[in-house]
């Protein structure tokens, strides 16, 4: 595969190179703008996606048209995995936090790895059991404060990305629900306690150790 990023990749290390040579033509790497949708919930199934770059939020509406934050999908991570695997509508809409990259697997290239590559397939089950436990720790943390919560999203992020980060704090109030002001004043508050480092206008390394105790049970 000529692509190097998709070739280091775990879910493609196993598979043959005659595999990798010939799936290279069939997918498409697209760019999008901050906020504009890769797909939106309710739409038909029509691929899987993978991130390259950028930040994206997986957001479903609830009964009262608020949007929630199901999941945060760093760089390497499929994401609309579940409609296409079911043949239903997408349940959430992936919405960019920043200019992004991502590939498009039409649908039958990615049924068909699944079915004829157990390596893939096997990568691919996993993940959705990272994207459900990820969502049902921020459906939990919904009506927790905003330091646990922006503590999780912090945590979440460095689970794909490693301690060093480099995220802004507008992403991480939108991911956590909160205002811009609030999340300045809660990382602020974070990085005086020693558990995270800053840069300008961006979280750029935690303490992952210190940071889970805010997580811990009261």
């Amino acid at each position: 595969m000529a692509d190097s990023f998709l070739a280091g990749l775990p879910a493609f290390r196993g598979l043959p190179a005659s595999v990798l040579a010939g799936l290279a033509p069939r997918l498409r790497l697209r760019k999008y703008r901050k906020g504009e949708p890769v797909f939106s919930e309710g739409d038909a199934p029509d691929a899987v996606h993978l991130l390259r770059s950028g930040l994206v939020k997986a957001v479903k509406h609830s009964p009262h048209s608020q949007l929630a934050a199901m999941e945060i999908i760093a760089p390497g991570h499929f994401f609309g995995m579940i409609a296409v695997m079911d043949g239903k509508p997408y349940p959430v809409s992936a919405v960019p936090l920043s200019p992004c990259e991502a590939y498009r697997f039409p649908a039958p290239v990615f049924v068909s790895l699944m079915s004829a590559q157990p390596h893939f397939s096997k990568h691919i089950y996993a993940s959705l059991g990272d994207h459900l436990r990820q969502s049902q720790a921020l459906r939990a943390l919904a009506s927790e404060s905003v330091e646990r919560r922006i503590a999780h999203v912090l945590c979440a992020l460095a689970e794909s990305m490693g301690d060093r980060l480099t995220v802004r704090r507008e992403d991480v109030a939108e991911i956590a629900g909160c205002s811009p002001e609030t999340a300045i004043r809660t990382l602020a508050s974070l990085r005086k306690a020693g558990l995270i480092s800053t840069g300008w206008k961006r979280v750029t390394r935690l303490y992952r150790r210190r940071l889970r105790k805010l997580l811990e049970p009261d």
